[in-house]
Parts: C-alpha cells; sequence; structure tokens
C-alpha cells in the first residue's frame, strides 16, 4: 500500500486531538442527564427506554476511538446541533424570557452538552492526521458514510427532538388586542399553567387550545374572533408551551390534566353557564379526547386535527417518511415518559350527540381522509367542512369571513 508523507504534527495539534474525546463524553454525559430528566418527567416512565437512553451514549463512547474521522464528526455534528438549537429555543429562550426555572436546569446543561460535541468535532477536523494512503476513492466513500449516518440519525431524533422541546419564544400581551387578564391557574405540584382569560358577554367561554410547539399567540386571530361575538376566551398554553410550566409534548400525550385543570377554572368564572372547546391542530385533537369523557364541553369546533395514528391509517405513509413516522411516536413518547394517547375514531361516538365541527384542509394530504373518517365515526351531530386549497389550519388567514362565518355560526347554532 502507498503511503505518502505527512508534515509532522505540531505541538498545538497534538494537544487539540487530546481533548477530543473528553469533550465528546462530557457532552455526551450533559445531553443524557437532560434526556433522563424528560424521560422521568412523565407518569409511564418506561425502563426500556432509560437503559437505551443510558446504553446509546455508553457504546458511541466506547466505539469513539475506533471510529474513522468522518464517522466520527457526523455523528458529533448533527447531535450537537440538535442539542443546541432545541436546547436554545425551548429552555433558553424561556430562561431569558421568564427566568429559568427548575425544568430549565437540565436544559440549558442540554445546550452546553451540544456545544461540547461540537468542539469535539471541531477538534477531530483539526487534529493530526495519520499517514496519508493515496487511497482517495476510499476516503471519499468513508466522509460520505459518515454523511449518510449522520442524515439516519438526523431525521427520527429531529423529529422527536421537535416534538419534546417546543420553542418558547416571547408572548407579548399587545398581540391579542383584546381587553383581557393575564391569568396563571395553578397546575399541581408547583406549576402552573399561563393563559389570556377574555370574560365572557354571552355566559359562554371557549377553551382554545394551540396546535404542537405553539402558545396562545399563535390562536390570537381565534381569541379575537370569538370575542367579537360575545363568548369569553381562555386561551391556554399547554405544558412547557408559551408560559407554561412543564415539559412540552408534541403529540398531547401530556395534556389531558390540563385541559381539566383549564375546564375547573372555567366553571368557577363568575357569568359562565356553557362551556365549548375550540381547538387547533393538535389542540383539536385533545379537546376532542377530553370532550369524550368530560360532558362540561357543550361542543367542539376541532380545525385541522389528525392523530399520527389515525391519518396513518387513513393515508398510508410510504418510503422515508414511514420510516420517520414509524420512529416518532415511539421514541418521543419513551423520551417523554408518557403513554400513548388514544385513536380518536373510537371517540368520537362517545361525544355525540353533543356537535362538534371538524375542518380540515387540504394543506396536509393525509387530514381531510382522517376526519372523513372521525366524522363517520362520529355520527350525524359531528359535521365535516373540508377546505381544498388552504394551508393546515390557515382557514382563518385566507378566507376569515368564511370561516367565522362557518365557526361561530356553528356554536351559536349548538347552544341554541
Amino acid at each position: 500500500m502507498l503511503l505518502l508523507a505527512t508534515p509532522p504534527a505540531t505541538p498545538r495539534r497534538e494537544r487539540l486531538a487530546r481533548l477530543e474525546r473528553p469533550l465528546l463524553l462530557a457532552g455526551l454525559a450533559l445531553i443524557t442527564l437532560h434526556l433522563l430528566d424528560l424521560a422521568f418527567s412523565g407518569s409511564a416512565t418506561s425502563v426500556l427506554a432509560v437503559l437505551i437512553i443510558v446504553a446509546l451514549p455508553a457504546v458511541w463512547g466506547a466505539l469513539q476511538p475506533r471510529m474513522t474521522r468522518p464517522t466520527r464528526i457526523a455523528l458529533a455534528v448533527p447531535i450537537g446541533l440538535l442539542a443546541v438549537g432545541f436546547g436554545v429555543t425551548s429552555h433558553g429562550l424561556h430562561a431569558v424570557n421568564l427566568g429559568p426555572d427548575r425544568y430549565d436546569v437540565t436544559g440549558l446543561l442540554f445546550i452546553v452538552g451540544g456545544l461540547a460535541l461540537l468542539a469535539s468535532a471541531v477538534v477531530a477536523a483539526a487534529a493530526p492526521r495519520g499517514p496519508r494512503r493515496a487511497l482517495w476513492g476510499l476516503r471519499a466513500i468513508a466522509w460520505a458514510g459518515g454523511a449518510v449516518v449522520g442524515l439516519i440519525l438526523l431525521l427520527p431524533i429531529g423529529v422527536t427532538a421537535m416534538l419534546t422541546h417546543a420553542p418558547r419564544w416571547p408572548i407579548h400581551e399587545r398581540t391579542l388586542g383584546v381587553a383581557h387578564e393575564e391569568v396563571r391557574i395553578p397546575a399541581g405540584g408547583g406549576r402552573e399553567l399561563a393563559a389570556w382569560w377574555i370574560p365572557s358577554r354571552n355566559g359562554t367561554a371557549a377553551l382554545l387550545v394551540h396546535g404542537s410547539g405553539g402558545s396562545r399567540a399563535r390562536v390570537a386571530a381565534h381569541a379575537r374572533m370569538l370575542a367579537r361575538h360575545g363568548y369569553g376566551v381562555l386561551a391556554l398554553d399547554l405544558p412547557g408551551n408559551g408560559e407554561s410550566d412543564g415539559h412540552s409534548n408534541g403529540l398531547g400525550d401530556n395534556a389531558q390534566p390540563a385541559v381539566t385543570t383549564a375546564l375547573d377554572y372555567l366553571q368557577s368564572r363568575p357569568g359562565v353557564d356553557r362551556i365549548v372547546g375550540y381547538g387547533v391542530s393538535m389542540g383539536g385533537e385533545v379537546l376532542l379526547e377530553a370532550a369524550a369523557h368530560d360532558p362540561r364541553l357543550r361542543a367542539v369546533v376541532s380545525d385541522g386535527s389528525a392523530r399520527p395514528e389515525d391519518a396513518d391509517k387513513a393515508l398510508p405513509p410510504h418510503g422515508m417518511e414511514r420510516v420517520v413516522r414509524g420512529l416518532m411516536a415511539p421514541a418521543s413518547r419513551a423520551l417523554a415518559g408518557t403513554r400513548v394517547a388514544p385513536s380518536l375514531t373510537p371517540l368520537m361516538a362517545r361525544i355525540a350527540p353533543r356537535p362538534v365541527l371538524l375542518v380540515a384542509s387540504s394543506g396536509d394530504p393525509a387530514e381531510i381522509p382522517t376526519n372523513r373518517v372521525y366524522a363517520r365515526a362520529g355520527g350525524p351531530s359531528t359535521e365535516l367542512w373540508e377546505l381544498h386549497g388552504v394551508g393546515h389550519v390557515a382557514g382563518v388567514r385566507r378566507r376569515p369571513a368564511a370561516y367565522e362565518a362557518r365557526t361561530i355560526g356553528f356554536l351559536d347554532r349548538a347552544l341554541g
């Protein structure tokens, strides 16, 4: 085998090379600590999930000395970027805007761990190389293989991180543009739920719930629309979203206790005789689930609901989408320590005869087929409004007059 001479390594580069492994191990330890915190935060912590969370970094650390440089870099860069990105937008922003709480402690360490992994990749790239072999083709294959490994890891891990780390962008009170109160609702365990409360002028209050990764600021247009027609509005931040305490879950698996707490709050408000639910995307899903077992919800408007398991049955995914979706839900639930939220299809009949309006758009190919299944399961008391040529939950913006007339008209008729 032909070996090519390489320039002698400088002492500085040799010192850098010795830093790679300590940086990697420190980064893996901090990231593992945060993932364990998430896993133990839920009510259904999985022993298998905990073992996997501990085992994968341990195996990575053990095999690192034997990995090629491209593989080491391809593993450290995407995982490091994910930890930094989601750690900053979720825990970092929350700590800066509202002050750190106990849920942010390991989240901030998650950021440090990601930075340590990125530093280990930089050190690996800058460290001295061994004797150069005139095998450029094999080197190219090694780098390409490392890139593929990184991509395969990035997709499911990235989606899982997104579902368990909602961005905590600042919420400005002027966003709503309607007279309201900013309320904090005790939720047990020292936690509080943040919300906007607009008093009712017609005796009815709507519990308004945002979608995955959102906050009450994302449903401000819906709140203004309801308030124009006299409805009271409690625009709620789900746990770990917006300004509410706790860890987020983009599948809505941990939302039911928060919904129950919000309904208790509305029931205690003077001037509220009836309660309806109005949910957007995942918010619609959790309200439909709540209505199936809580008769206090007299009617529900659900815009853009499609639980992943139900959507996969209505329109089965293919190729890489099937792989990512197949890994996404189990991984995020194992990481968050939550039980699987039930399919909405069998629950729809339990809501009847209370009225339900399902709004489905063509922006997501599975949304209309899934809601057709829900509508059939719900029976005569369930209406389906299909919005073609409109993006996911974009009806309130793209067709505001028709959207307001249809949804408010439905609520007015439902409450008689």
